[in-house]
């Protein structure tokens, strides 16, 4: 035998659970991305492209980033190591990382190194995945936690 509930009891019960289940489909677990990491692409075959980022807060999905690239290739004269200040913007599991060439420490500045940009997915608090978009490219790309953890 079927309940007997009123459209007016489902409405008032609909209307009590719906802000509930806003709340749980927007809320996330909170992952902290600050500290060091370590990162690597795949980049041409031949190359070799990785480095080290260093994220600072500034506000809930907003942090302050220095990172420092390398890459090595066969084809060029010199290895490339670049120091670069970046914002990174977190958007839910999603992190946008947008980058600025401070200076060449290694190699001779160049108009064909272009600024190191990443859009990656949070996959925990010691891993994220995705891709290094430079120079109209998008390649594979992985950060990790450096040894130590969280800073």
């Amino acid at each position: 035998m079927r309940p007997d509930i009123s459209f007016s009891a489902f409405r008032t019960f609909a209307l009590m659970i719906m802000p509930l289940m806003a709340l749980t489909s927007q809320a996330e677990p909170s992952v902290s991305l600050a500290g060091h990491w370590s990162f690597t692409a795949r980049v041409q075959a031949e190359c070799v492209f990785g480095g080290t980022a260093y994220l600072q807060p500034d506000d809930e999905t907003l942090y302050s980033v220095s990172l420092t690239a390398r890459q090595s290739c066969p084809a060029l004269e010199q290895d490339y190591i670049v120091r670069q200040d970046c914002q990174a913007r977190q958007f839910g599991n999603q992190l946008s990382v947008r980058c600025q060439i401070m200076e060449f420490l290694n190699g001779v500045e160049s108009p064909f190194y272009h600024p190191d940009h990443f859009s990656l997915t949070i996959a925990s608090d010691a891993r994220m995945h995705g891709a290094l978009l430079s120079a109209g490219n998008a390649m594979p790309a992985e950060w990790v936690r450096s040894e130590g953890g969280i800073s």
